[in-house]
């Protein structure tokens, strides 16, 4: 099923980056996927990434989340074992590409958050943003808003290190020879679905290599 979704992003990225944009917003609306911040010792970690852990708690609460949305659009497709792996490489993933951003010493300013948050349809009524959904949305699942849009803030943080990846997916001469001999009717398309391919490859490939040079220990049993 994970792997079926996979193969679907590199084939048709634009319907997955849009997938993944909804999926970011159930999550952080319910709490995100960085969970709570404070620290959680013996039983109560799930997984160590060298020095960062995910707690139980923060495993269950995404789970819980990917799960429900997972259900709506497989169906019975759905798989509960291969969801839950999911999730563990989703949180160990999105902690190991905010590490990497802090690195390339990238940061959001207090426009760039508050233009995000305005955007995000869950905060809003007919198309506006209100503060009353929002603060009554944060309130409902216990958030004050300066944890929420610190959540945002690191969000926003990793998506800027991975387009800083997709910039660096290029086109070879080949391709380019080859797509230009389709015409001008054919080629922009071609062109554009080639690079949204290779800009996913892109991320995929420093993905694993981020994985490969982190100590990652995951407790099996407790997934």
């Amino acid at each position: 099923m994970i792997k079926l979704l996979r193969q679907r992003a590199i084939e048709n990225p634009w319907f997955f980056r849009s997938l993944m944009g909804l999926l970011a917003v159930t999550f952080m609306i319910s709490l995100g996927w960085w969970g709570d911040k404070t620290s959680h010792r013996g039983d109560n970690i799930l997984a160590e990434i060298d020095q960062d852990s995910i707690s139980v708690a923060e495993y269950r609460r995404v789970y819980k989340n990917m799960a429900r949305f997972y259900r709506e659009i497989l169906k019975d497709q759905f798989d509960e074992k291969k969801v839950r792996r999911q999730v563990i490489d989703h949180l160990v993933e999105q902690k190991l590409w905010l590490r990497e951003a802090f690195r390339m010493g990238l940061q959001v300013t207090d426009a760039e958050l508050r233009e995000s948050i305005l955007k995000i349809p869950g905060f809003q009524k007919e198309g506006q943003f209100s503060s009353d959904i929002y603060h009554g949305r944060l309130l409902a699942e216990q958030l004050t808003p300066e944890t929420f849009e610190e959540q945002q803030r690191e969000e926003l943080i990793v998506n800027k290190a991975k387009t800083l990846i997709r910039q660096s997916a290029a086109l070879t001469p080949a391709e380019v020879g080859e797509i230009e001999r389709l015409g001008p009717l054919h080629g922009d398309q071609e062109r554009a679905k080639r690079l949204a391919q290779k800009e996913e490859k892109a991320i995929h490939a420093y993905t694993v290599a981020l994985k490969q040079k982190a100590a990652i220990f995951i407790k099996e049993e407790l997934l």
